[in-house]
């Protein structure tokens, strides 16, 4: 039997999908599309885009369930609300785009190639003061 590797994961996910660029991404945010950060809080902190919320991959499915207790309410309550998702390289970020659509979240793209294509195109970043 074959197992299934991460990037088996990612490329099933990738393949149900929308994925944009930065470049189209920056427009989107510009127009109110939220943004999802699902990378972890110590990622988040170093440096984000301005007005990213930050939900890490490991507590997405709860933080998104309409009928868990400690969901989070900025998320749980946005399905109609437009979303793009990132996360460092653009591989959690598909899959969580999967769930998030999976979860009933209408209106989900992944920004591809993640934070690193966002500071690689020097699109600005907040970062953590030292």
């Amino acid at each position: 039997m074959n197992s299934k590797t991460f990037m088996d994961y990612i490329n099933d996910a990738k393949s149900r999908i929308t994925e944009i660029d930065i470049d189209i991404a920056e427009k989107l945010i510009s127009k109110g599309y939220k943004i999802l950060d699902i990378r972890e809080p110590h990622e988040h902190d170093s440096k984000k885009i301005k007005g990213s919320i930050n939900i890490p991959r490991g507590v997405l499915e709860p933080a998104a369930c309409s009928n868990f207790q400690g969901a989070n309410p900025v998320l749980r309550d946005s399905r109609d609300d437009s979303w793009l998702v990132l996360c460092a390289t653009g591989g959690r970020a598909a899959l969580a785009t999967d769930t998030l659509q999976n979860m009933g979240f209408n209106n989900v793209s992944c920004i591809t190639g993640g934070i690193q294509a966002w500071e690689n195109a020097s699109k600005e970043l907040l970062h953590e003061s030292i």
